[in-house]
């Protein structure tokens, strides 16, 4: 990827966000790739698991401490991150996600900031409690910018407190070149033992949102020579053992390979192995799951949820299956894997063109730079009005 543009100065870019989330650290790679400063804030509790990367550079800050002083523990986040927020001095900060993250960046008192919605931030969390509500409201209401990867998320977003003139449809976007139709990786299919079986690949967290016994429970209906693929990556170990006694009461235990975390430069040959990818969960906003699977040419099935109907509605409505309704995830199942090759060739290349046109990464990224560019030269604006610092080359 090209740098920016040489009239145009690199930006110096601060992330509040998950620091071990490969869709946060992509997001921030594609920055640092085309010439920008980036910088990860990230809370002291909050540990650090995947390998350093050079491009960033990580600032610790003090989140919400105990304290027995109402107050105390906010006033003691804003003092320690507002002095990381002065030490940057970034032209953007960006928080992904509401929760935790959006909130440190509404108390940071920096203006203006952007958030961008991820789905249970915005979904599910809100609804918990009434502060929950209110937390969620101020983060969002005082936001400069708010993202969401789904028109559903946008929505839902507004509907939680952004204003609909700040609020934009900007994807995670997917890699087309990485992300794309090819055969299955026949070295990778003998190494886990899946030769002669079709593969139903569940890429997603195996968490209680994810609804796995959903998959296991549909499993048992469908013929012997299907598998199910899952990964460990990010497991609950209670989860983990819920499934796997699931699995073992129906009988199918031996139709299950649950594989160690799958990096993400691997993901295309995984998507690529797979007859059928697959995601149930209770609750999504935008999933990257669904839209990676399309582009690598595989069929999916996924929770009937708005931001799945945005995309399989026209492509593939036998796709999408009720919420928790093992029955009918087997049967989509069957559907799916007893078309004839000519059908899934046709409906792989309508997809792929839909990924094309919504949901490139190139294009989603571009316009995300376009808008931090906004957000900068407002800040640029706004500190010449108070009466600080104005950037010489804004002039």
């Amino acid at each position: 990827m090209s740098g920016p543009d040489a009239t145009a100065r690199p930006l110096k870019l601060a992330f509040l966000g998950e620091p071990n989330s490969v869709h946060t650290r992509r997001w921030a790679g594609f920055f640092a790739d085309r010439g920008h400063e980036i910088h990860f804030i990230v809370p002291d509790n909050d540990a650090i698991s995947v390998p350093p990367d050079p491009r960033f550079q990580v600032h610790r800050f003090r989140a919400w401490p105990p304290s027995r002083i109402r107050g105390r523990p906010a006033v003691m986040t804003l003092r320690s991150l507002g002095r990381v927020l002065r030490e940057i001095d970034p032209d953007v900060l960006h928080s992904h996600a509401v929760t935790r993250y959006g909130l440190a960046a509404w108390l940071s008192r920096f203006r203006p900031y952007a958030i961008t919605v991820w789905g249970s931030d915005v979904m599910v969390i809100p609804f918990v409690s009434r502060r929950r509500r209110i937390y969620t409201w101020l983060a969002l209401r005082g936001a400069g910018l708010v993202t969401g990867g789904s028109e559903a998320l946008v929505q839902a977003a507004i509907a939680a407190g952004a204003r609909p003139s700040r609020t934009h449809y900007v994807h995670f976007g997917v890699d087309l070149v990485r992300f794309s139709q090819g055969p299955a990786p026949a070295e990778l299919r003998t190494r886990l033992g899946l030769d002669g079986r079709r593969v139903v690949f569940s890429s997603r967290r195996i968490a209680p949102l994810y609804r796995h016994e959903v998959v296991i429970e549909a499993l048992a209906s469908l013929p012997d020579d299907v598998v199910v693929l899952m990964t460990r990556h990010g497991a609950l170990p209670e989860e983990l053992d819920r499934i796997e006694a699931r699995a073992a009461e129906l009988g199918v235990s031996g139709r299950i390979r649950i594989v160690p975390e799958v990096a993400h430069a691997e993901m295309p040959d995984f998507y690529r192995l797979a007859d059928v990818v697959i995601s149930v969960p209770a609750s999504d906003g935008g999933p990257n799951t669904v839209v990676e699977a399309i582009a690598s040419g595989r069929p999916i099935v996924a929770s009937d949820l708005p931001a799945n109907r945005e995309w399989l509605t026209e492509l593939d409505p036998a796709a999408l299956v009720p919420v928790g309704d093992a029955e009918a995830t087997a049967a989509a199942l069957l559907t799916i894997l007893g078309r004839p090759e000519s059908e899934r060739a046709e409906l792989a290349a309508r997809a792929r063109a839909a990924v094309e046109e919504r949901a490139d990464q190139r294009v989603s990224m571009a316009e995300m730079e376009r808008l931090y560019r906004e957000l900068a030269s407002r800040r640029r604006g706004s500190r010449r009005l108070d009466g600080g610092p104005a950037d010489p080359k804004a002039r």
